[in-house]
């Protein structure tokens, strides 16, 4: 990524259109380091596991999208909107 990961909302609306995200998908939606994203992953898995749910177990931890996005107080809709207005 450019400049430590600061990505346009293009590249953002790609990001969040997944179902589930890691932790580097994490740093590019927050522009923050991996360290906080990992924090940010922990926190969302947290809240899961809390409400008695499972995350499922992989190599590479994955956590759903909305999730992340709630946590973190982001617009989806707001984000494809002005991802449109981009040619």
């Amino acid at each position: 990524m450019r400049e430590g990961f600061k990505v346009n909302y293009k590249e953002m609306a790609h990001v969040v259109s997944k179902v589930w995200i890691n932790s580097d998908d994490i740093m590019k939606i927050c522009n923050c380091g991996k360290n906080t994203a990992i924090k940010i992953r922990q926190d969302v898995e947290k809240t899961i596991t809390e409400s008695g749910k499972l995350v499922p177990p992989s190599m590479t931890k994955y956590v759903p999208t909305k999730l992340v996005l709630e946590y973190i107080g982001l617009d989806e809709d707001y984000i494809f909107k002005m991802a449109a207005r981009i040619t």
